[in-house]
């Protein structure tokens, strides 16, 4: 093993660190407002850091050679990336990128393009990057003893913790509103289906607007609109899909608004 435990631990926060600084700009430049990315509370993006982490531990052999630190860069990113979209889905119900619309895309999950970009960071990451990275650690090793991973561990294992209620709720108030979303279609389809024709066109309007008619109606319903980080989520991960709440996902940005 090239680094000792605790090293892996502060290499893990502090890519997570540097992985939540580059999204935040990126996404907020490109979507033209502030993106408070991260699946966690803290500023920091753990798939960053298990993904840095685990490429320095299996291209530490291949770090002199270009052609095989780029090969294995792409492999180990493109399955690392798959592993992760698999485990949102499968524990959360969640999806929060698909390259569908991408040439040779895998399941949405992986695309080449992707990959391609992901293994040049690699390069530059272990080339260039990592080297001064690794000074800083190997001083902040030799002053705390390793207190700074302990720290690390209690710090982002309650985050950990918290975060997972926080979905847990937000996943619960997805299927309220899909719930009701449906029931409500519902019951304006019967009253279409059984209206005399002069009600007809109302009634065909209102099942058009249903999205914007909950939503005023909310209140009457009993639904609860997003808290902050469930609104984080849908705000800062514009693909975000809900797998088992097809209503929610039509009506998220929406509902989105209304709960500023």
């Amino acid at each position: 093993m090239p680094y000792s435990l605790s090293e892996i631990i502060v290499l893990f926060f502090t890519y997570a660190v540097i992985g939540w600084v580059w999204e935040t700009i990126y996404c907020s430049i490109k979507d033209h407002h502030f993106a408070y990315r991260g699946f966690l509370f803290g500023p920091y993006c753990p798939v960053y850091g298990f993904a840095v982490t685990t490429i320095l531990i299996t291209t530490f052999r291949v770090s002199d050679n270009l052609i095989l630190l780029f090969l294995v860069g792409f492999v180990v990113a493109s399955i690392f990336e798959y592993v992760a979209s698999l485990f949102l889905e499968k524990a959360f119900h969640m999806k929060l990128w698909d390259y569908s619309h991408l040439w040779g895309n895998l399941q949405g999950r992986v695309a080449p393009q992707i990959s391609l970009f992901w293994a040049i960071g690699v390069v530059v990451l272990v080339r260039f990057i990592q080297p001064a990275v690794q000074r800083v650690i190997n001083w902040e090793e030799a002053h705390t003893h390793g207190m700074l991973a302990l720290m690390v561990v209690l710090v982002m294992g309650t985050d950990t913790i918290l975060t997972i209620i926080s979905v847990q709720h937000f996943h619960t108030t997805t299927k309220m509103w899909n719930e009701r979303a449906e029931a409500y279609r519902e019951r304006l389809r019967k009253r279409l289906e059984s209206a005399l024709p002069e009600e007809k066109p109302a009634l065909a309007k209102r099942l058009d607007n249903w999205r914007a008619e909950m939503l005023d109606r909310r209140a009457e319903l009993d639904l609860r609109l997003l808290n902050w980080n469930e609104r984080r989520l849908v705000k800062s991960f514009p693909r975000l899909k809900v797998l088992d709440a097809k209503r929610f996902n039509e009506m998220k940005q929406d509902l989105l608004k209304h709960s500023k």
